[in-house]
Formats: C-alpha cells, structure tokens, sequence
C-alpha cells in the first residue's frame, strides 16, 4: 500500500496541470486493465478514469476519488515517513482512496468479475468537479451506491454536507474626479451597500453555535476603481455561500437576486451546489460500521461536513454516497498526512465491505 501512495503522490497532478494528470490516470489505468473494463473521458480537457469489473455505466456500487491536488513546493511531491505517517501532498485529500482501489482489485484478481462495482477517478474536483464527477454522471455512469472517501474524517462518517453557491458580482456606476463625488455614482459604495444586506440574513460570527450549523456568507475578492481621485465606474466581488439541507440553494439564490435587482448589481457567474445528506441508519452505510467494530473494535461517529465535496452529484441523482476518511490531517497544508497503521486497518474494512456491497 505505502509503495502505492507514494507513487501516486510522486505525479504532481495540480488541477490546471492537465498533461501530468493525464500521466498519471494513464498510469493508474495500466495498473487496473488486467483485470476490469478501462475508459478515459474528456470534458474542457480535463481527464477521468472510469474502470468497471462488468462492460456497464451502471455497475451497483462507484468507488470515487479524485486525483487532482491544490499546488505546493515541489518537496512536498516526495513522500516522507515520520513514524507511522505518511506526510505529502495529496496523501489524505486523497490519493490514499485510489491506492486502496489500485490494492484492491490486485488482491481480487481474476476474482474480481465476481463482484459489480466501478471505479471513478477525476481530475477537476479541486475547481469544482462538474468536468470530473458531474460530466459523468450526466453522461448515464450512475450506480445504486457510491464510496467517496473526502469527507469524514478520522473515522467520523459524515451524515451530510452544506451546500454552496460561489457566485461573482458586478456593479456598474459613473465615474468622474473624487472632488466632485456627486457628479457620479459610486460603484463600489454600491456594491458594499448589497454585500451588507446581503450579509444581514446571515448569523454573524462569532454565533455563540459551537457547531455552526447554519447557513454561511463570505466575501473572498473585492475589485474596484482605477485610481483614489476618481469615482469607480466598475467593481466586482466573488461571494461564497454556504447552506444547510434544510434551508436549500433555492431559497439563497431568491434572497441573493432579490437584493441584486434591489441595488442594480448583476450576477455574471455563479458555481452551485447541492447540499448533501446521508441516511446513517440504513445498512448501506451500517454494514461498513459493523465491519469496524467487528475487525478493529472501533466504533465509528459521525460528522456534518461545511465543506463540499463531489458527493454533491451523487446526491443530485439520489445515489446515496458513503463519505469515511481513515486518521490523517492537515490537507491543502504543507504538512498533509495520513497514519499508514490506520490506512491498512481501514482498507480491510473497505475490501471486506465492497465484498459485500458489491
């Protein structure tokens, strides 16, 4: 396995460096053609894997992963040991799932034609996923179940993600000299004033809710003016938005446009997606559970995610997706890491679980 993850994070496979993740999806996929069914799809030039034990779209279980990683010093491309970690870029958000699969179809072998599953590897999910994940699925590879190892982390299985809506914002105004300001319209007091209100229908921070389980607001990039003695004529911001289940994309974006229209601010792009939530109880996800507390003695909790992840489309197609990261930390840092003793104890788990599953 460690040969494996290191190998893996040896390909400095950054989301805009489509040659090198092409490399190295071609490098995963001679390591599973001996056995299962290959195909590499293109979408806006970003590459996925798709390899399934049955010629089908539509095998029972998808094991996701992506391969894309945020940028780093090129030493972080090297793995390093420290103990029982292993510490790189890439290790735990999450090369570590696509050696587990590269592990396990090694292991089953010809053996593996007994079983009905797929794997899906991406290469965009870093910048939002919908040429990775979302292009396949709209493309009929759908499954009844999904395994997607980015959310839950150490062992905490996660019940649910926020949703999130990034959307860019522009507001246009009149320019003239600063010394006479009423002559003009300011575009950036414009669009303050709409980020404000905007930010009145959220909780400020700090909310007094250690689990912050509410819908969420920040503004990221603010861009405007050409010079301090002028009045702007343009400025822009990028805003994310994150919501729980229960309040839905729906309600933000009749909130968000409402306000727009209110203060003649326009919204030129938007990035959205669904919030996502996991049934814990049902035997999908009880099954690998019982297996953890019957192989290791370990009972599993779980978590709500605000991040976002590409379970976001399954969750659009009503495929119910298990999100469970074995022990490590620290991804997009320079000192990612994930705990090797607890990966060989979680793959077991996850061989033994796709046998059944699957």
């Amino acid at each position: 396995m460690q040969k494996l993850l290191e190998k893996l994070v040896a390909f400095k496979t950054i989301t805009d460096d489509k040659d090198e993740n092409q490399r190295a999806l071609l490098w995963i996929e001679s390591q599973l053609k001996k056995h299962l069914h290959t195909k590499i799809l293109t979408k806006n030039s970003f590459s996925s894997l798709v390899a399934t034990t049955r010629k089908t779209k539509k095998p029972h279980l998808w094991l996701a992963a992506h391969l894309d990683v945020v940028p780093g010093p090129t030493k972080l491309f090297k793995a390093q040991t420290k103990g029982s970690k292993l510490i790189g870029r890439g290790a735990y958000d999450m090369k570590f799932a696509i050696a587990c699969y590269i592990k396990l179809v090694q292991d089953l072998k010809e053996k593996v034609k007994d079983y009905d599953f797929g794997i899906m590897i991406t290469t965009d999910e870093e910048t939002g996923g919908e040429s990775g994940t979302g292009f396949l699925l709209k493309q009929g590879y759908t499954s009844k179940y999904a395994f997607l190892p980015d959310g839950g982390t150490s062992l905490m299985i996660e019940r649910g993600a926020k949703g999130v809506w990034n959307i860019e914002v522009e507001s246009k105004g009149k320019s003239t000299h600063s010394s006479r300001a009423w002559e003009g319209e300011n575009a950036i007091d414009r669009l303050v004033d709409f980020i404000e209100d905007i930010k009145s229908h959220f909780p400020k921070e700090p909310c007094g809710d250690k689990t912050h389980y509410h819908n969420t607001i920040s503004v990221g990039k603010i861009k405007g003016g050409e010079a301090t003695n002028q009045v702007p004529a343009q400025a822009t911001a990028h805003i994310d938005i994150r919501f729980i289940p229960e309040v839905g994309g729906r309600a933000i974006m009749q909130l968000v446009e409402k306000e727009a229209r209110a203060h003649s601010i326009t919204i030129i792009d938007s990035r959205f997606g669904n919030a996502s939530h996991v049934d814990v109880k049902s035997p999908f996800v009880q099954t690998f559970k019982k297996l953890y507390k019957k192989m290791h003695n370990i009972t599993l909790g779980t978590e709500f995610s605000h991040g976002s992840s590409d379970a976001r489309f399954f969750a659009e197609y009503n495929i119910p997706t298990l999100l469970i990261q074995p022990k490590g930390a620290g991804h997009h840092t320079d000192n990612e890491w994930i705990d090797m003793k607890g990966l060989e104890k979680y793959y077991k788990v996850m061989k033994a679980w796709v046998m059944e599953i699957a």
